[in-house]
């Protein structure tokens, strides 16, 4: 199907999403779910996109999406939220296969060293003393902490709740698992798990992109419109003057698509971006420029497709060739 791909009418680019690469580990204290690929499994993917596929970067999608052509099985590789595996496991894979990726990055945890918030959730779930407890912010929550959709209950809350003070939320949720915390520990926590800037740097200085995913990954939905300035201008504020280069991309936190909503549509725009990537599971057919007129291409609308360790090397290439049998995370971060 990849070679048959190459022959298509219609230019297509299929983008593959990957936040953390590790192997699975029973004793792993944070959230086992962000983990896309083992780096075993991960350096076979790789393989397998560059000898089927082309690898394409920010710039040749931003090219494409203002009209002019793609590559025959154009193929992007992208990274969401900036766990340290990215520099330490798949960035020597990336050099020694030769691919370009990029790597969306929020930008607040990487200079405050705080862990995500999903994180801290996860940990608290898994050091937690009490099993039944009740929360009060923001409404009355009962939660069995022993439970496995424990952590997709909480995490959903902060995806979904308007105006959510997330550090309150969080803190409230440690103090009612009788979690002890304190920010010299998450430090400690945050330098084992996410990336620093000169992490980052080395990404840029070996030829990789590194984009936005905002400043603190909040929900674009739940914001008003001065923290939705914040979170989109901030970030790229923030990269633009640790890696002194432009940032044109943004993938939105938890990857919803903001097609139908003004109110998003235009603060991305008026936060500079010219690319904005959902976790859609689609490929992106990008029509030739003498009849975008009549199918237009939303540059804010780029779709992904997700991974997961579970997922055998025969449905990773085949979701790759026909995005429509395309695997759907229960993780979009």
């Amino acid at each position: 199907m990849m070679r048959v791909r190459r022959f298509a009418p219609v230019p297509t680019v299929s983008i593959v999403t990957y936040h953390h690469i590790a192997d699975d580990d029973p004793a792993y204290p944070y959230d086992p779910g962000v983990a896309d690929a083992s780096p075993s499994q991960f350096r076979r993917q790789i393989e397998t996109l560059a000898r089927y596929g082309t690898l394409i970067g920010v710039d040749e999608l931003v090219r494409a999406l203002d009209g002019e052509s793609l590559p025959a099985n154009a193929v992007m590789v992208t990274f969401d939220d900036g766990y340290r595996s990215c520099h330490d496991i798949a960035l020597p894979i990336l050099r020694s296969v030769g691919v370009r990726a990029t790597f969306f990055i929020p930008t607040a945890f990487i200079s405050e060293r705080r862990l995500y918030w999903w994180e801290r959730i996860a940990f608290a779930l898994s050091r937690r003393r009490r099993d039944r407890v009740t929360l009060a912010y923001p409404h009355a929550v009962e939660l069995d902490a022993s439970e496995p959709g424990a952590l997709k209950k909480l995490t959903d809350l902060i995806k979904d709740s308007a105006g959510l003070d997330v550090d309150r939320f969080v803190d409230d949720i440690l103090a009612a698992l009788d979690v002890p915390w304190d920010r010299a520990g998450e430090t400690a926590m945050a330098d084992g798990l996410i990336m620093s800037w000169d992490h980052i740097r080395a990404l840029a200085a070996a030829g990789m992109d590194v984009e936005s995913h905002t400043r603190r990954h909040r929900v674009l939905q739940t914001l008003d419109d001065a923290a939705l300035h914040d979170e989109l201008a901030g970030s790229r504020t923030e990269l633009e003057s640790q890696l002194g280069r432009p940032v044109r991309a943004v993938a939105y936190p938890v990857g919803r698509r903001i097609v139908h909503d003004r109110r998003l549509r235009d603060a991305v725009v008026a936060a500079g971006y010219r690319v904005g990537l959902t976790n859609a599971s689609g490929v992106n057919r990008l029509w030739p420029r003498a009849v975008r007129t009549l199918l237009p291409v939303d540059p804010l609308d780029v779709s992904r497709l997700s991974t997961d360790r579970s997922m055998s090397d025969a449905m990773f290439l085949t979701q790759v060739a026909l995005p429509r049998l395309a695997y759907v995370s229960s993780h979009n971060s």
